[in-house]
């Protein structure tokens, strides 16, 4: 038989093979199983292997496509996957899967490296979410003290014009730091929502301050008339194959204690550059609390920007006046946190966000709250542009984007 489904390699993959305990999903594994005989111009065993995908997952569009060209190549050769289906973004859409899907990265290709978006996880965090939108995969991490260490991960579908959510109606997919508010049973949802639904609390308070707009982005299941959508599909939500949602459920927990991270791209670091990034975040914060201890005003000031802060709602002028008065009869204060996160907030330059429980004591005032920094570094100094307390979010109860 000759060379069957050039265009199938898409300019020749030449990825890295996934790991025998791949983090994909045995769906994934048959499936790139049959592209590597394919590879290997072994069209027999493919052919076999394309039966048996299909027999397992017969709502798989790709395995069905795969099914037909490889029909169709005892006819003739085929020059380009997808000759024997008549809609040209169908096709396109089943290339950029495939290539989106042989070009994953592996658990053991990643297994010295770190994201970058996650700096530091508080002791109350088991699990993070991280979202790659430009690869398509959604990341599983447990909090090991405070390491992340990669639990699994999974094909995913955006929204169908990409990521960078600004307007309501883009149907795009936000880039930014969440929390899953609660889980809705597929039970009570229509089939669109599949197995159930985690809302997100888009838009966050980044999101406000940038003045974008939307709401109802959610990471749900599949219809039941396929086994997953293509890359690009989705009008802004998350949207994972139905068996990947049963097994993401398991590590998320609605509320504050499942920190979703949707970045455009993962920036991957090694163990070293993660430490230090960690420890300058550490001292950065250190820094901050002992300059409000030590009650020296013109010092503690100078860890605010004077251009665009939020501090609970006052710009710098008003704030600074505010502490300056609230502090006239102050004679001590101290001040602690626990539960501390920090995430280097994605496609945006040089901005992270910490979020802690903080513990204020003062001689007239003692007060526990949930706590939100942003910081910006601008030249050699990081400085804080939003101060404010962190809002548990409420359940999202509209479908809008999806």
């Amino acid at each position: 038989m000759k060379q069957l489904l050039t265009c199938l390699l898409l300019l020749a993959f030449n990825s890295n093979p996934l790991a025998d305990d791949s983090a994909g999903s045995q769906y994934e594994k048959s499936l790139l199983d049959t592209i590597k005989l394919i590879q290997s111009l072994d069209h027999d065993r493919a052919l076999d292997n394309t039966r048996d995908l299909i027999r397992q997952y017969p709502h798989s569009r790709l395995g069905q496509m795969l099914y037909a060209d490889l029909l169709l190549a005892k006819v003739g050769p085929l020059t380009q996957i997808g000759s024997g289906i008549e809609q040209p973004r169908a096709v396109q859409d089943f290339r950029y899967e495939l290539k989106q899907r042989l070009q994953r990265d592996s658990s053991t290709g990643r297994q010295n490296l770190f994201p970058e978006n996650i700096v530091a996880l508080a002791d109350d965090q088991p699990y993070v979410i991280l979202i790659d939108q430009q690869s398509s995969r959604i990341y599983v991490y447990r909090n090991e003290q405070g390491i992340p260490v990669l639990v699994n991960d999974y094909f995913i579908t955006i929204g169908i014009k990409g990521y960078g959510k600004q307007k309501r109606g883009d149907q795009k997919s936000p880039i930014g730091i969440y929390h899953v508010t609660r889980y809705i049973g597929g039970e009570v949802l229509p089939d669109l929502y599949g197995e159930g639904a985690f809302p997100i609390n888009y838009p966050n308070v980044w999101d406000v301050r940038k003045k974008r707009t939307g709401d109802g982005i959610w990471i749900h299941g599949t219809p039941s008339y396929t086994y997953n959508r293509s890359p690009w599909a989705s009008n802004g939500c998350l949207v994972v194959s139905n068996p990947d949602f049963l097994h993401i459920d398991d590590f998320i927990q609605p509320g504050l204690n499942t920190p979703v991270v949707l970045a455009d791209q993962i920036n991957w670091i090694s163990h070293e550059q993660w430490l230090k990034n960690r420890r300058e975040m550490l001292q950065l914060l250190s820094a901050w609390l002992n300059d409000w201890e030590s009650m020296d005003h013109e010092t503690y000031r100078q860890h605010y920007s004077s251009v665009g802060l939020d501090a609970f709602g006052r710009d710098f002028k008003s704030w600074d006046g505010y502490k300056r008065w609230v502090n006239r009869e102050k004679t001590w204060v101290a001040v602690d946190y626990q539960n501390l996160n920090i995430f280097k907030y994605p496609a945006e330059e040089n901005l992270v966000l910490m979020q802690f429980e903080q513990s204020y004591r003062s001689n007239n005032l003692d007060l526990d709250s949930a706590k939100e920094l942003y910081w910006h570094k601008a030249g050699d100094r990081w400085k804080i542009v939003y101060e404010g307390t962190r809002q548990f979010p409420f359940p999202d109860t509209r479908i809008v984007e999806n």
